[in-house]
């Protein structure tokens, strides 16, 4: 009589914690969930912000639509996780509850069942088995979320969706670069958005010893000050980096809203730049190249 009171006490206490098990996942993955919803959600307000470079090429309608897309994405693979989840906690459960009665198994069926578990799991699924456990490390990780924008493997662009198996990444120039979850959980990348999506951009030039750095500095920190993708929360910032053999090499530094307003603001001041050094007659190098097109001294 002991023995089946212990036994129903085991089985009670099992189910109890399975039980509680499922409550604390269903209510943490749903939160994530919703955490990382109102996220993307926030971020594709502005499109600038979640793009790697701007674009006009998209109606509103279908900007619309890629929005709800990403979001019914996000949402979609917490829904998968959360019932992996919930599966993995079932067959432990199940597991626990025969746990008793594995003892008056015979050993030869035992060891049958073992050896086909592993087969099957070991060889068959592992590669599935490996990039759902990433999937799902990458999905609760603050590492790597939708909307960021990497630099990785000499690729740039945002994280477009990161499913249970795979990451997609849209490149810059619209390109899809698909990696499995389980190669994406060692690779190593530059996340640009990680904290904020604020951008510190340099541009690198140069001009020639005879040039005046007084005034190269005032026309490129002005340049760049006055673009209307500079962020003006600090003003831009001149460097002389490098003394070469026939220049001085220079920077030209300002901070931008996003990686896409980054990428505008540099192409903006090396326009500029150039305008200007043409009309000031500004030399570049040593051997006196005339940008405004006129011959060598």
């Amino acid at each position: 009589m002991p023995e089946n009171v212990n036994l129903v006490a085991y089985l009670a206490g099992i189910t109890f914690a399975a039980l509680a098990a499922y409550l604390w996942l269903h209510a943490r993955v749903t939160s994530f969930r919703e955490s990382r919803v109102r996220r993307i959600t926030k971020l594709l307000k502005d499109p600038e912000t979640a793009a790697a470079m701007p674009t006009e090429v998209l109606s509103d309608s279908q900007e619309r639509q890629e929005r709800n897309q990403i979001i019914k994405g996000v949402r979609s693979r917490f829904t998968i996780i959360r019932r992996t989840l919930v599966l993995c906690v079932f067959v432990v459960w199940v597991m626990a509850l025969t746990f008793p009665f594995i003892g008056k198994l015979p050993s030869t069926m035992l060891s049958i069942i073992i050896a086909v578990t592993t087969a099957v799991v070991g060889i068959a699924a592992r590669p599935l088995v490996e990039n759902m456990i990433s999937g799902i490390v990458i999905s609760f990780s603050r590492q790597l979320r939708v909307g960021d924008t990497l630099m990785m493997d000499g690729q740039y662009g945002t994280v477009e969706d990161i499913s249970i198996t795979h990451t997609k990444i849209k490149t810059w120039d619209w390109k899809r670069y698909v990696i499995p979850n389980s190669r994406m959980l060692n690779k190593e990348f530059v996340n640009l958005t990680l904290n904020d999506s604020l951008l510190w951009a340099y541009l690198e030039f140069s001009v020639s010893y005879e040039a005046d750095l007084g005034e190269v500095s005032d026309i490129a920190t002005r340049v760049a000050a006055t673009s209307q993708h500079h962020n003006a929360q600090e003003p831009p910032q001149f460097w002389v980096m490098r003394m070469d053999k026939e220049s001085v090499t220079c920077w030209v530094a300002a901070w931008a809203d996003s990686p896409a307003e980054a990428w505008n603001l540099k192409s903006d001041i090396a326009t500029r730049l150039i305008r200007e050094f043409q009309e000031r007659n500004i030399p570049t190098h040593m051997n006196n190249v005339n940008l405004a097109g006129a011959a060598p001294a």
